[in-house]
């Protein structure tokens, strides 16, 4: 009885936190691809300004944009979110050749939903909700790590390009994600959690 109780009076996202990290019901499968596509809906427009903008050499507005949706995907989904979330759009994005770099979004959406998967969960293990600071923090190093991994496989190996546009590259991608896209997907996560979506 005391542990029904102790289960009744959980958050949604500290009960989803303590179960499997990899789920496999309905409500996991069918809400991971209702975020990827609607991720992938703004990808196809975000892609291709950043091909513009940047002459298919980066993706400031990908990583401003996927902070909308990457991080309520993480929380309510966990990892099987992540995984469904990361590579449903580059599928889509190789079929219809949004962006030169196409090929490489399975590895760098992998390389930050996958540790964001990880903090959200343990956090959320342990408090009801997340706060403002704490989700901006998350996002900074997960967006900080895979724009190390894009600077160092992408931009070093596979594009071989200066120092200097691999600094500016970094830092316009990564600032953007956390300046523009964290407030954003905070907000778009506060607001599925008060509607009570996927509860």
């Amino acid at each position: 009885m005391a542990t029904a109780t102790a289960t009744a009076s959980l958050t949604v996202e500290e009960r989803l936190a303590r179960g499997p990290i990899l789920r496999g019901d309905t409500r996991t499968l069918v809400g991971s691809l209702l975020l990827a596509v609607a991720f992938s809906a703004n990808m196809q427009i975000t892609e291709r300004l950043d091909q513009i903008w940047t002459g298919g050499l980066g993706v400031p507005l990908g990583h401003t944009f996927a902070q909308l949706w990457w991080p309520t995907a993480a929380i309510y989904f966990g990892l099987t979110g992540a995984l469904i979330v990361a590579n449903f759009n580059p599928i889509i994005a190789v079929l219809s050749a949004t962006h030169p770099l196409a090929w490489s979004f399975f590895f760098l959406n992998m390389a930050e939903l996958i540790p964001l998967a990880f903090l959200f969960r343990a956090h959320l293990k342990r408090n009801p909700d997340i706060g403002f600071v704490p989700f901006m923090i998350y996002i900074g190093v997960c967006d900080l790590f895979v724009n190390i991994v894009q600077a160092l496989g992408l931009y070093v190996v596979v594009l071989k390009l200066g120092f200097g546009q691999i600094v500016v590259l970094f830092f316009w991608q990564w600032l953007m994600a956390v300046i523009i896209g964290g407030p954003m997907g905070y907000a778009f996560y506060r607001a599925v959690r008060r509607a009570g979506v996927f509860q």
